[in-house]
């Protein structure tokens, strides 16, 4: 459930976060790191993946993996106070653009939560990247828009993005 800009009561929330690295190192990470390597934390764990074009599934144990391309859904498991919640959550890449480095996901559909997430690299004037999260998402509870997402949302997205970061401080460390 994309996104809709002809609607007008989406939520938005955004978080940037800095790497020293490179924006093409940046890009790189984000479009090979194993999807069970970057949904990996307290929170968030990752479950499978199905890939629209060739059928494919992933599970967290596979160790190979071709890259993130559009048309992949994304099941994750959030665990919610220590472990006693847990829920599925579904996501789907629709655009990789390597162009402007820059990624959307979007919730599958009948989610607690429509919507899109907008993921973009740009390059910084002392040679690092910054990378925007925005998220567009709407559920129709505004006790969940307005009190559950947002803090849930942010520490989601902080394990992932810190995950692709360590990904590449360890790479830099064991060079």
């Amino acid at each position: 459930m994309c996104y809709n800009p002809e609607e007008s009561n989406y939520h938005s929330h955004l978080k940037v976060y800095a790497f020293r690295q490179a924006l093409n190192e940046v890009w790189h990470a984000y479009k090979t790191i194993r999807p069970d390597q970057v949904w990996r934390g307290t929170m968030v764990r990752f479950g499978m993946q199905y890939a629209r074009h060739d059928h494919s599934i992933t599970y967290a144990d596979d160790t190979h993996y071709a890259g993130l391309r559009a048309g992949q859904l994304i099941i994750l498991n959030l665990r919610l106070l220590k472990g006693l919640i847990n829920l599925a959550v579904g996501h789907e890449i629709m655009h990789v653009n390597e162009a402007e480095k820059s990624i959307r996901i979007s919730y599958l559909e009948n989610s607690a939560s429509q919507g899109s997430q907008f993921i973009t690299l740009t390059p910084t004037a002392d040679g690092g990247t910054l990378v925007t999260h925005k998220t567009l998402y709407k559920s129709g509870s505004w006790f969940r828009d307005r009190i559950l997402y947002p803090g849930l949302h942010t520490k989601a997205i902080g394990e992932f993005h810190g995950n692709v970061k360590r990904m590449l401080e360890n790479r830099e460390e064991s060079v």
